[in-house]
């Protein structure tokens, strides 16, 4: 098999799965019937991910990726010393991955993640999300840059204040399965904009 259908083969995977996570849940997801959705065969998943939860990773990374590539057109798309991009970005950051995974499917990520860290899988998500504080952390250096932020300002301090609260606001989301998306992009927008008004030159 080639290069090219390989990886078509392990999309349409990752994709089947993440459907089935999202609306039958983790628990009732089984290879079995991911490799049914998508057309291969059980082993042909074992071979690629070696267990669910390594694919469980895998739908996560490829959130990871297709949210930093929306988050480049965002910043790609801003004006200069525009703090506005900030909020949407971080918008982006707790609106996306709900399209790929519900609430149950990420509790089950966050105890696979903290089970299991030194699985290749699980460090390659967090790659992937480091590489999403880094974006955040770049686009508070370009303000920074442009001297829309005070003078004394830590860009980088900022950016990782700004990922980890809102990771933290996503984590409490997640875990409480009473609270709504709008009440967490609530209190992300809310937080967001005290973190900006703290940093913006007067």
């Amino acid at each position: 098999m080639s290069k090219k259908n390989r990886a078509s083969r392990e999309t349409r995977i990752i994709d089947e799965a993440a459907r089935l996570f999202s609306s039958v849940g983790y628990g009732k997801t089984t290879v079995a019937l991911v490799a049914t959705r998508a057309g291969v065969s059980p082993m042909t998943i074992y071979n690629n991910f070696e267990t669910k939860r390594g694919l469980l990773f895998a739908v996560l990374e490829t959130e990871a990726r297709d949210t930093e590539l929306l988050g480049e057109l965002l910043i790609a798309k801003r004006k200069p010393r525009d703090t506005t991009v900030i909020n949407r970005l971080v918008e982006l950051y707790i609106e996306q991955p709900m399209q790929f995974m519900n609430k149950s499917c990420w509790r089950q990520a966050l105890t696979a993640s903290l089970a299991s860290p030194g699985t290749q899988y699980s460090k390659e998500y967090r790659s992937a999300e480091k590489k999403l504080q880094r974006q955040v952390t770049g686009l508070f250096q370009c303000l920074h840059d442009e001297k829309v932020l005070g003078r004394d300002s830590d860009a980088q301090s900022l950016g990782e204040l700004l990922w980890n609260n809102t990771n933290q606001l996503f984590t409490e989301f997640i875990i409480d399965d009473e609270m709504p998306l709008p009440e967490l992009r609530r209190r992300v927008t809310q937080q967001t904009q005290c973190i900006i008004d703290l940093a913006v030159a007067e």
